[in-house]
């Protein structure tokens, strides 16, 4: 029987070839694919990591952006959680560009009042490679 596994949704520096991939993989976590989510989201700058916001009906001010679904030893996700979370940043239910969803990084609106929005750049490793 194989062992239990959840998916989660990576936005930024967690993922493949990012700064903080090292703790993904350091968990055994692999990568399933690269997709898009739907477009219902703005991504705003917090420094070294972005936060994927919630907006209101799909395409009337939302977004869709480059993100990676990454499978995690059940047994290790407490772990993530407990050291790779960290607020504003949350888990929720991330909706993808098929329709899917599966849970992943979001912020909480309050901490991007002063943020400087980068949604125009579909996507974290798109947004960093601008700053070069």
């Amino acid at each position: 029987m194989a062992a239990a596994r959840l998916n989660l949704v990576l936005a930024g520096a967690h993922m493949s070839g990012l700064a903080l991939n090292h703790q993904v993989t350091g968990l055994g976590a692999t990568l399933v694919k690269a997709v898009k989510t739907a477009p219902v989201y703005k991504m705003f700058s917090l420094g070294p990591r972005p936060a994927l916001i919630r907006q209101g009906a799909e395409g009337v001010c939302g977004h869709s952006f480059d993100v990676e679904v990454w499978s995690f030893p059940i047994e290790r996700v407490g772990e993530f959680l407990r050291d790779g979370v960290k607020p504003p940043l949350c888990i929720g239910d991330v909706l993808l560009e098929d329709g899917s969803s599966e849970k992943g990084f979001l912020g909480e609106s309050y901490a991007v009042a002063a943020c400087e929005d980068v949604s125009a750049f579909g996507g974290w490793r798109a947004y960093l490679a601008s700053k070069k």
